[in-house]
């Protein structure tokens, strides 16, 4: 697995999960679609500059989802709408047992012993999450609605 130090989310991206090195330093996972990295930032830091990276801010994009979705906590975002990269997080952002999925690479899921799911990907990396099933679902139908009511925003000013 190659190692990195910085690294900028795209279309491959799938998931973002987090690791402490040897060292004790919080570091990340990245699963591509046929790629994996080990990167020394950590997934909210990749989230974070990727958003800068694309024109915005992170902050920017958790109030404008917030907004949008008329929830407080724990929203998906949308690093670039125009690329169609959306992820949402397992737990708290803030947690260092955060993971970002990005739903467009999710190939299926499956409940997983008690309180987990199986999440396997399009490419066929499976990764276990520390949440039940529903509540999984439920994340990607809130990153959905976030994706479809961007986009529609935005066929509708091309529309006028």
């Amino acid at each position: 697995m190659e190692r990195m130090e910085e690294y900028m989310i795209m279309e491959e991206t799938a998931a973002l999960v987090p690791k402490y090195d040897s060292y004790g330093r919080l570091g990340t996972i990245v699963y591509e679609l046929y790629n994996t990295y080990k990167v020394d930032q950590s997934p909210k830091e990749i989230i974070q500059q990727s958003c800068r990276y694309y024109g915005s801010t992170y902050e920017g994009k958790v109030h404008a989802a917030k907004h949008i979705l008329g929830i407080r906590q724990m929203v998906p975002i949308s690093v670039c709408e125009a690329l169609r990269l959306y992820f949402f997080p397992t737990c708290s952002p803030d947690s260092d047992r955060c993971i970002w999925i990005a739903p467009s690479h999710i190939k299926m899921i499956q409940p997983y012993e008690k309180k987990k799911t199986k999440v396997i990907l399009k490419n066929k990396q499976e990764l276990i999450v520390d949440i039940q099933k529903g509540t999984f679902e439920g994340k990607m139908y809130k990153t959905a609605m976030l994706m479809v009511t961007l986009q529609q925003r935005m066929m509708h000013n091309y529309e006028k």
